[in-house]
């Protein structure tokens, strides 16, 4: 069991860097000898969309109402640090599923019909 909660504290570490990607892409190569993740199934895809599409909906959010305080003392508050922390990392996790996520092809045009 401590292995498997130590494979997830990899996983989201590997998530943050690229040093710390290919860290935990070696440890799973030796250990799992070359073995690959499961496919995640529809229902857990569909899930992660759900939350992910909510959490950068809720940042977003947060990030207007940080942009438009008016207070002397912003830079000094603890929330405030801790928000634009929140929003640098969303934004690299935002950038990292973008990346993961395949592009479409673009249609194929119609034959005409003459």
């Amino acid at each position: 069991m401590s292995e498997d909660v130590s494979d997830v504290g990899e996983e989201i570490k590997a998530s943050v860097s690229p040093r710390a990607r290919a860290s935990a892409k070696a440890k799973r190569t030796v250990a799992g000898a070359g073995a690959v993740a499961p496919e995640l199934s529809e229902e857990v895809r569909d899930k992660l969309t759900t939350i992910m599409q909510e959490l950068l909906l809720k940042t977003h959010e947060l990030s207007f109402e940080y942009s438009t305080i008016d207070c002397p003392k912003l830079n000094e508050c603890p929330l405030a640090q801790k928000s634009r922390e929140l929003f640098k990392t969303v934004k690299e996790l935002n950038n990292l599923v973008r990346q993961a996520t395949p592009t479409p092809a673009p249609p194929k045009p119609q034959p005409s019909a003459e």
